[in-house]
């Protein structure tokens, strides 16, 4: 399981290495080489505090391409208000590889939303899905128009979003 970790994560960076190459960003402190972009620890908090009081997500770095928009966004999943829509979260245009920085949830996916009113976290039942438990260093791929939920929240659940298109 470690090796498709490695692999996975790898992938991962060399996917963001070549989306990144000549971005004007909207981060920190770009390098004068205009390669990377650091995000250090207390950009990355005052994101996440931004994404619970914004409804769950904040917009963390963004680039314009020719061909498409690249973003990565900060997600906090700690209340009501910011818990995905009653019938589930789902991606249209992209899949979502994402990464938990924090916390832990159930998450709950494909299946249909069922229950008439939301948990704790305004997390649904929904019915006929599978459900894994994901906590701190759990990175997972959700591909497009697959509902899916974060229920049995220990906060802070926080995480890291980068879609793919």
């Amino acid at each position: 399981m470690s090796l498709i970790r490695k692999t996975v994560l790898t992938c991962l960076a060399v996917v963001a290495i070549g989306a990144f190459w000549h971005a004007n960003t909207t981060a920190q402190e770009p390098s004068s080489s205009g390669v990377v972009t650091v995000f250090d620890h207390q950009k990355l908090d005052a994101s996440f505090a931004k994404a619970l009081s914004n409804g769950g997500s904040d917009l963390l770095w963004s680039h314009t391409s020719s061909q498409e928009t690249y973003s990565v966004s900060a997600h906090s999943r700690e209340s009501v208000m910011s818990a995905c829509k009653p019938e589930g979260c789902s991606h249209k245009d992209y899949t979502a590889v994402v990464y938990v920085v924090s916390g832990a949830a159930t998450l709950v996916i494909g299946g249909t939303a069922r229950s008439s009113a939301p948990d704790r976290f305004g997390g649904q039942s929904i019915q006929g899905g599978e459900s894994r438990r994901i906590s701190k260093g759990d990175m997972y791929i959700v591909p497009p128009d697959t509902i899916h939920w974060y229920k049995n929240v220990e906060p802070p659940f926080r995480y890291i979003e980068v879609p793919v298109h």
